[in-house]
């Protein structure tokens, strides 16, 4: 596989557009191969970031490059993608909800800002009777999260401006995939609740017939993109390896095939090189130590007057000084 890791997650988002914007039926054949296609393209990417080690659990949000914010939203892209899929509906809503709550974690995790009205707290869903105060309240964190999303987008389509252009600093870069994260925890916050409400229908309703469902879409949810198998839906916990698989080789070569370091330079050769004669301080050290203890033994059985001497004069300098006398604990 010779695509790029940005390419691919260009062509993730393009697919994102086409499935968010479709007028047509969910039945629709057509629709379906562009979730398969879409699907597949998150599998691609999953499988890129789980191979470049893009995410540990020891990292923070500023041990990311800029192009690797992005790569946080895979998860919720393929949950996006499997909400929206009509066979075998109830596994997919479980699905769905799965890579959701992986993309809230992996966010969680890395310390993203949450948006006002989007909360880790709110997908742990209880079924049962709501009192008033909960729906009343409910009600008002869904509008704080509206007015959140909206203010995201309109950031997000400023910032589009800049980071088309050629020359554009990183500070903006990094800003445009952050808000792109946050804007992306507002969406799924919303298709999680609505996930569950039709999850606990189909759990406890009567059964559904879901092949012969052809409703028209009205308006659609707005969420991202990440892995189709249940396994895959790990992908941001246990799933990432924590421990190294590569040699510094071939973490370079992966991250020049994604597109974050540059290729190496070609080291031109003029002529033949001398043999480099590799010398270890350490033994070197070691033999004028023992030249010097030597002469010294030497001179002490000769009983060298000099250094007996210097022998009288250090002894008596130890009666008269009490050690660490003179240190002055860094005092000027």
């Amino acid at each position: 596989m010779n695509d790029r890791l940005p390419d691919v997650f260009s062509q993730v988002l393009k697919k994102y557009s086409e499935v968010a914007d479709y007028k047509g039926s969910y039945a629709d054949p057509k629709f379906k191969d562009l979730l398969v296609i879409a699907c597949r393209l998150c599998e691609n990417a999953m499988n890129m970031v789980n191979e470049l080690c893009l995410f540990s659990e020891n990292e923070s949000l500023d041990d990311l490059s800029s192009a690797e914010i992005r790569y946080i939203c895979l998860p919720a892209l393929l949950g996006y993608f499997n909400s929206q899929k009509n066979e075998d509906r109830l596994s997919c809503i479980r699905l769905a909800l799965s890579l959701y709550k992986d993309f809230f974690k992996l966010c969680s995790d890395y310390g993203v800002l949450f948006p006002s009205g989007v909360s880790l707290e709110k997908n742990n869903h209880s079924s049962g009777q709501s009192s008033m105060s909960d729906l009343a309240h409910d009600r008002e964190v869904k509008i704080r999260r509206y007015k959140s999303k909206k203010a995201l987008e309109e950031r997000l389509e400023k910032l589009a401006s800049y980071v088309d252009q050629p020359h554009v600093d990183e500070e903006t870069k990094r800003e445009f995939n952050l808000t792109l994260v946050q804007r992306w925890l507002c969406v799924a916050q919303d298709d999680i609740i609505s996930l569950q409400n039709e999850l606990d229908i189909l759990a406890k309703g009567s059964p559904i017939n879901e092949n012969n469902i052809n409703v028209t879409r009205s308006e659609p949810w707005r969420p991202f993109i990440i892995t189709r198998s249940a396994a895959q839906a790990a992908v941001f916990g246990a799933g990432y390896p924590s421990l190294p698989t590569m040699t510094i080789e071939e973490f370079y070569d992966q991250q020049v095939a994604a597109g974050l370091l540059p290729p190496p330079k070609p080291i031109l050769q003029s002529g033949s090189r001398p043999n480099v004669v590799r010398i270890d301080p350490s033994a070197e050290e070691r033999e004028a130590e023992e030249k010097k203890k030597a002469n010294q033994d030497e001179l002490e059985d000769a009983d060298d007057p000099d250094m007996l001497s210097k022998a009288r004069s250090f002894d008596e300098f130890k009666d008269e000084h009490r050690r660490g006398s003179g240190n002055r604990m860094n005092r000027a």
